[in-house]
């Protein structure tokens, strides 16, 4: 009898704990950190599909409730919480051998210093020659009341993944730029949202007001994360003149032009707000 008791004493705790950090848990950091229309933002389920497959159209019925008329149900992968999928998509392509190239270079400093770790280098106006012939899909994971990555970034036409994995309800809006709100994600759900204007979007989560992350859409597939010490390099960039920026979280973005021959070019910046 009293083994019997035990069992359902702990079959009964399990959703009032869920029910209580939905409510009311406040948000731990991070590992890495110490209403949108229905032409931009598909539902989706997030462990439909292998973590190494892109997500794929399934002709299947909308799921009950909610499900938007003539809006379609993808599979999409779960989310990793890595950093690998927002690599520069030109980064992925092999260069022409008749195209002289060289490599963009130089540090990022911030004030505080500890944002020069997100901070994002980009070509305003990078060469067309070298975008990559299918859009690219980014994803963006709410795990342990945080947005994983903290910073993400993708070009224009880019289809970011909204996955939650946390046991319990989120939801994804911006205020920014074109404000958008995907509504509430359940446990394992996810939606999926294609950004077709560039700039920079704080992430938010109305039922957790503590969460932020940012999403990043750059004008062009050219760009470069830096690492913890600010450092960054964008390689094999046809030769010519661009302007390049860089941007960090709650920083002011700043312009320079940079002249890209054979070899490296160098070009810093300093941010700040």
């Amino acid at each position: 009898m009293n083994r019997l008791l035990t069992l359902l004493a702990l079959t009964a705790v399990g959703p009032l704990a869920s029910m209580l950090a939905c409510e009311g848990e406040p948000p731990v950091m991070a590992p890495e950190n110490a209403s949108g229309s229905s032409e931009s933002m598909e539902i989706v389920s997030a462990s439909a599909a292998p973590a190494d497959e892109a997500p794929t159209q399934a002709q299947t019925a909308c799921p009950p409730p909610p499900c938007a008329a003539g809006s379609t149900v993808v599979a999409a992968p779960p989310a990793s919480g890595s950093a690998s999928g927002e690599a520069s998509a030109a980064a992925l392509l092999v260069p022409p051998a008749s195209v002289p190239r060289g490599n963009i270079v130089g540090v990022v400093t911030t004030k505080p210093a500890g944002l020069q770790s997100t901070a994002v280098i980009y070509l305003e106006d990078g060469p067309n020659e070298d975008s990559p012939s299918h859009l690219q899909t980014v994803t963006v994971e709410n795990r342990a009341m945080n947005f994983i990555p903290f910073v993400s970034v993708a070009a224009v036409g880019a289809k970011v993944v909204f996955a939650n994995t946390d046991p319990f309800p989120h939801n994804v809006f911006s205020p920014d730029n074109e404000k958008f709100n995907l509504g509430n994600i359940p446990q394992n759900g996810a939606r999926v949202r294609t950004f077709k204007a560039p700039g920079a979007y704080s992430l938010l989560c109305n039922l957790h007001p503590g969460m932020l992350g940012y999403v990043l859409i750059t004008p062009s597939t050219w760009f470069a994360r830096t690492n913890a010490k600010g450092s960054f390099v964008m390689k094999h960039v046809p030769n010519g003149t661009y302007k390049a920026t860089a941007w960090a979280p709650r920083e002011a973005p700043l312009t320079q032009a940079v002249v890209v021959a054979d070899g490296d070019v160098t070009v810093n910046f300093d941010l700040h707000r």
